[in-house]
C-alpha cells in the first residue's frame, strides 16, 4: 500500500476555508477539496474525517480570524470608547468590502443563509460565533459605562445585541453597497445612539 502524501494540516484548513468560502459548503465536493489541497482522499479522510468535519474546522478558523482582523480593537484599553468603536467598524467595513469585491461576503453569514445551518453542529458554531461577538461588545460597553461614556437609556446587554446586529448588517450590506459612505453612515448612526 502506498503512503499518503504528508501535508501541513493548518495550511490545509486555511486552503479549505478559502474554497468553502468561494463555493459554499453544498457546492464543494470532496474531489474539489482534494484538488484544491493537493492531497489524496485517504489523506483527507484520515486527517479530517470527512468534508463535514473539515468544514467545522474551517468555521472554527474563521472565528479565530475575527479576533486577528478586528476584534482585538475592542479589547484594547482606550480613553475614547467612541473612537475605538469607530476604528472597529471602519476595519469591519474594510474587510467586508474587500470580501464583497471578491464575491465572498462573510463565511458565517453565508453559512447562516444556507441549508447546512440546520445541521446541529454547524448551527452551534454559528451560535457560538454570534455569542462571542455579543460578549465582546458587552465587555466593551461595560468598560465604556465605567468611564461614564455610555449615554443610552438601554442596558449594555441590549446595546451589545444591537451592535452585533449592526456588524452582521455590515457584512450583508457590503455585498451590494457600491459606495463605502452607505456603510459608514449606518455605523455613524449606531455609534451616536450610545456613545
Amino acid at each position: 500500500m502506498g503512503r499518503h502524501k504528508e501535508f501541513d494540516q493548518e495550511k490545509a484548513v486555511d486552503q479549505a476555508l478559502d474554497l468553502f468560502w468561494e463555493k459554499g459548503y453544498e457546492s464543494t465536493s470532496i474531489q474539489d477539496l482534494c484538488d484544491h489541497l493537493g492531497i489524496h482522499r485517504g489523506s483527507l479522510y484520515d486527517t479530517f474525517g470527512d468534508k463535514h468535519e473539515l468544514f467545522l474546522a474551517c468555521l472554527d478558523r474563521f472565528s479565530e480570524r475575527a479576533d486577528e482582523n478586528y476584534n482585538y480593537i475592542l479589547k484594547e484599553n482606550s480613553d475614547s470608547p467612541k473612537e475605538q468603536l469607530e476604528r472597529y467598524f471602519s476595519k469591519v467595513i474594510d474587510i467586508s468590502m474587500n470580501n464583497a469585491a471578491h464575491g465572498r461576503g462573510c463565511l458565517m453569514t453565508n453559512t447562516t443563509l444556507g441549508p447546512v445551518v440546520y445541521v446541529p453542529n454547524v448551527a452551534s458554531r454559528i451560535e457560538a460565533h454570534a455569542t462571542n461577538t455579543e460578549a465582546l461588545f458587552f465587555s466593551f460597553l461595560m468598560r465604556a459605562q465605567k468611564k461614564g461614556c455610555l449615554k443610552s437609556k438601554h442596558s449594555p446587554r441590549e446595546l451589545a445585541r444591537f451592535l452585533a446586529g449592526t456588524k452582521q448588517g455590515l457584512h450583508v450590506m457590503a455585498r451590494t453597497a457600491a459606495d463605502r459612505s452607505v456603510l459608514e453612515d449606518f455605523c455613524k448612526v449606531a455609534i451616536s445612539v450610545m456613545l
